[in-house]
């Protein structure tokens, strides 16, 4: 296994996981689609000053299937989850959608599968995915006994969709073209951001959003790490290996979560987060195993 891949992994699910504290503390002030409409626009800059003034004189691809790329996995990593997530949890509780979300790989591999029928996905990467999944659920076991699987069933399709806009958009990241992970990611990001800024004054107001000071510190570091320097090591992690691989930050995240929880916030480690870490690595290592 390469080690190199592995501590990306790792350094992406610490950092996506971290987000739930700023999100908590940001989310009383500020409406969640300008939200995400300010997370893709900083991150947007971020990746632009990056580009700007890391010395690289690469330019935009002008080819229109290259934009169309651009295009659509804004649409599918940004727009469409956050609008599904956002709607689907008005109907079922968090811990359902980290488990749903958590199916994410298995449809990244079930997709890499139809896009190239006559390519042999290796059973470990099956076998890894499944053990991970095993993982999440174990994360969530104290809780899954008060999950109610008999309410409305739209918000259970909305975050099944959600977890499928992911996996496609993890296959197209890997179809874009050879350029760097900065440009391609401010790409994306910029794309995302001229879809959630009409959104968001379409559906909520954003002139009447009156953060503290501290709430704006907490928004810049969304949008700068959260979304600008994670989605950058998001992209070279997939471009290194591949989609599915990639996708083993659906169950990292949740679990990183809970153990930075414990660590800023003083919570109780639980025996079940220790088992998920340690059945999640046995994931990885069957995963990725030469």
């Amino acid at each position: 296994m390469n080690q190199i891949n592995v501590l990306l992994l790792l350094g992406i699910g610490i950092i996506w996981g971290s987000q739930f504290f700023f999100v908590d503390l940001v989310i009383t002030s500020i409406t969640p689609i300008t939200l995400a409409a300010y997370k893709a626009l900083l991150g947007t800059l971020t990746l632009a000053l990056l580009h700007l003034f890391g010395g690289n004189k690469e330019k935009v691809p002008t080819t229109l299937k290259g934009w169309k790329l651009f295009i659509w996995i804004g649409i599918l990593e940004a727009v469409v989850p956050f609008i599904l997530i956002g709607w689907g949890q008005q109907y079922i509780n968090s811990s359902t959608a980290s488990i749903l979300l958590g199916t994410g790989p298995i449809f990244t591999l079930i997709f890499m599968k139809l896009a190239a029928p006559h390519e042999k996905l290796p059973f470990k990467k099956w076998l890894g995915i499944i053990i991970g999944f095993g993982g999440l659920c174990l994360l969530f076991a104290p809780t899954l006994s008060s999950l109610s699987f008999v309410g409305n069933i739209m918000g259970y399709v909305a975050l099944i969709g959600a977890s499928m806009s992911f996996a496609i958009s993890l296959i197209l990241i890997k179809q874009l073209p050879p350029v760097s992970s900065i440009l391609a990611m401010r790409n994306v990001l910029f794309v995302a951001t001229i879809l959630l800024l009409p959104l968001a004054f379409l559906f909520e107001d954003p002139f009447q959003i009156r953060p503290s000071w501290m709430q704006v510190v907490y928004v810049v570091i969304l949008g700068v790490f959260q979304a600008g320097i994670v989605y950058m090591l998001y992209n070279t992690l997939i471009r290194r290996t591949n989609a599915a691989f990639a996708s083993l930050t659906n169950y990292l995240v949740p679990l990183f979560g809970i153990l930075l929880g414990t660590l800023v916030l003083d919570d109780q480690v639980t025996w079940n987060a220790i088992a998920a870490l340690i059945i999640i690595f046995l994931s990885l290592a069957i995963s990725e195993k030469s």
